[in-house]
């Protein structure tokens, strides 16, 4: 007797399916979108109370680059395990009376002393030096970013926008489930690197629990310090020589020369077009506006909003889209300083999109992904908020420390924790992404603005590492092509596939995508990694949609995102 194993594959799918849809009543969704609309200005953060500092500060007079900057700094109050001024980031500004777009790259930067072939060792890998401890520590930028930002577009003080930052810091707030599950996930790095009764974060060295007051006295200590001494003795002074002690003390390379080299580059924003809606997003050193562009020009090549939404071809297209790009990433992008030859126009042409979206076969998914050859074509932890004023203007700003507590080297009395951003550098000496003196690391952030017709339409960006792009594009899709709500498309559920050294990786999917598309694309040939529905590494994307003058926002409950509006 023959047996079908096709058939006998697609009754157990049925029968899974009805199981899971008997469970799934007993279930209760975190995901259900709640758009937050408004008439006037509107943050979006990962944590409520940078929402509400924000808007605070729109309330008070401020613009959305004061407000952005003042939600910036309350993320390192209330959500501090992801961005703060131990670490970098990039911000994309529109300013409505011009059009204008500029960006700030106020990203980390590799120590003076780095080498290229600094973690090629086998003690490099064996005690992990690019992810825990000193070594794994770059350059900060974070607060001359935000504070040069202030200087040239902003309106309000340095104090003024600080202010709720400082009491979230000494009055203490709530923590969450979601940050207490955090400090417990991160806890053996937390006590590895630090005096477990001295930190915020544990209480007698023990994790704080959900509804536990979070104060950070030395953190707040450290903002009156700047805020009297200027960002200068950060950059330099008493303060910049403790945060250099604390890591050479945890085997680091960072001196205070680093910090009073740092510079903070201003770059031209990558540019795309999907179906009619302008894309201005991060250049070089961040791959991720570049390849967040690939992808849709791929996906545009085909009739995504008559598939059927997150079916296998709506999917496989997406998965093959994304390990292409992956490719491209790994062979062409780096610090743009140091890498002169970076194809951007090739890599985000519709000619070179049309020539990889011919060679998808949804029947037949690729195992091997070659890069390819864009040139032809020719004509770079963390945290988002986003930003609308009541005059149009908008911020989009990703900032992060890169995992989550960064290194695990909270420096001792200050309560900054130090970032681990060496780690996007790539430990290959041959590489275009392995480190050199002052060089940038590869980035995957890409806080972006949209346009519709000469006028913002939607201000986005997540978290999530190398899911960062991909989680964007599924956004940008879910609004224009099944015609989604702001929050419905960043709660809807997301995949993410990638390639690594020419061979295609798993499709990874969240538990809600349906189990009938699951198996479809395994008995395609795919790979695929489910996932819980509530897993961070997906991302926590914030966002702002701006339609017929009314404001909609939406903030992922993967993490504790909300946008808050007046």
């Amino acid at each position: 007797m023959k047996i079908n194993l096709k058939k006998t594959a697609l009754y157990c799918t049925i029968l899974l399916i009805l199981l899971i849809t008997t469970l799934s009543s007993f279930a209760v969704d975190r995901h259900v979108p709640q758009d937050t609309i408004a008439a006037h200005g509107m943050v979006a953060a990962a944590h409520p109370l940078a929402a509400e500092a924000g808007v605070r500060i729109l309330k008070e007079g401020g613009n959305a680059i004061d407000a952005a900057i003042a939600s910036a700094f309350a993320l390192n109050a209330v959500e501090p395990n992801a961005s703060g001024i131990g670490g970098g980031g990039f911000m994309v500004v529109r300013f409505a009376e011009t059009s204008e777009i500029i960006i700030l790259d106020y990203r980390e930067r590799a120590p003076a002393a780095s080498t290229k072939d600094m973690y090629a060792s086998e003690q490099a890998k064996e005690e992990n030096w690019t992810q825990v401890g000193g070594m794994a520590s770059a350059v900060p930028g974070t607060l001359m970013g935000l504070k040069t930002a202030l200087d040239e577009y902003g309106t309000m003080t340095l104090e003024e926008v600080m202010t709720p930052a400082i009491e979230y810091m000494e009055n203490g707030f709530e923590i969450t489930e979601t940050f207490s599950d955090m400090i417990k996930d991160n806890y053996d790095k937390l006590v590895d690197w630090n005096d477990p009764f001295a930190i915020a974060y544990l209480k007698d060295g023990i994790p704080l629990e959900t509804g536990d007051m979070l104060i950070q006295r030395d953190l707040a200590n450290t903002y009156h310090e700047i805020l009297d001494k200027g960002i200068e003795h950060f950059y330099g002074g008493e303060l910049g020589q403790k945060i250099v002690d604390a890591v050479q003390a945890a085997g680091g390379i960072l001196t205070l020369q680093d910090l009073k080299n740092y510079k903070l580059y201003r770059h031209e924003p990558v540019k795309g077009n999907y179906r009619g809606y302008d894309i201005y997003s991060m250049p070089p050193p961040s791959s991720g506006g570049t390849h967040l562009i690939q992808i849709l020009n791929i996906m545009e090549n085909f009739d995504i909003a008559d598939m059927n939404y997150l079916g296998p071809t709506h999917i496989s297209v997406m998965a093959e889209a994304m390990k292409m790009a992956f490719a491209d990433r790994a062979k062409f992008m780096a610090d743009p300083i140091f890498a002169t030859d970076i194809p951007l126009k090739g890599l985000t042409s519709k000619e070179y999109a049309k020539f990889l979206a011919e060679q998808i076969d949804v029947s037949n998914p690729k195992l091997e992904i070659p890069a390819g050859e864009p040139g032809i074509f020719e004509h770079e932890s963390t945290s988002h908020l986003s930003v609308i004023d009541a005059e149009g203007n908008a911020v989009a700003l990703t900032q992060t420390i890169n995992f989550f507590f960064g290194s695990g080297v909270v420096v001792p009395g200050v309560g900054i924790i130090m970032n681990n951003e060496m780690d996007d550098f790539a430990t290959n000496p041959e590489s275009p992404n392995a480190p050199e003196p002052g060089k940038t690391p590869l980035s995957s952030m890409s806080p972006t603005i949209m346009e519709k017709d000469g006028e913002v339409f939607m201000v986005l960006g997540s978290p999530g590492a190398t899911r960062i792009f991909t989680a964007m594009a599924q956004i940008i899709s879910n609004v224009i092509d099944f015609g989604m709500g702001m929050d419905e498309a960043i709660e809807a559920p997301r995949i993410h596939a990638y390639s690594s050294a020419g061979k295609a990786m798993p499709i990874f999917v969240e538990s809600r995508v349906p189990v009938l598309s699951v198996e479809a694309l395994r008995l395609l040939g795919n790979q695929v990694d489910v996932r819980e529905a509530h897993d961070l590494y997906f991302g926590g994307a914030q966002s702002i949609m701006l339609k017929n003058g009314v404001l909609f926002g939406g903030g992922d409950s993967r993490r504790d995102g909300i946008a808050v509006g007046y």
